[in-house]
């Protein structure tokens, strides 16, 4: 069963497609990147708006750290 993960490469975030053989830290570390939200997703929009949330927070989360 195919499934897509949210993975952070050099690059920055991006949805990855885990085919049914593979595990998402497997087609994580095949992209030269690591997993950074462990949950499959039935459908490259439901982790595109984990990838959203993601980039979200951590924005949040850079822009809290630097007016500290």
């Amino acid at each position: 069963m195919q499934s897509f993960v949210v993975v952070e490469t050099d690059d920055g975030l991006m949805v990855a497609e885990v085919d049914g053989g593979s595990s998402p830290e497997a087609e994580a570390e095949r992209l030269g990147g690591v997993l950074v939200d462990p949950t499959p997703y039935a459908t490259y929009e439901d982790a595109y708006d984990a990838l959203l949330i993601i980039d979200a927070e951590s924005r949040a989360d850079a822009a809290e750290s630097i007016e500290e």
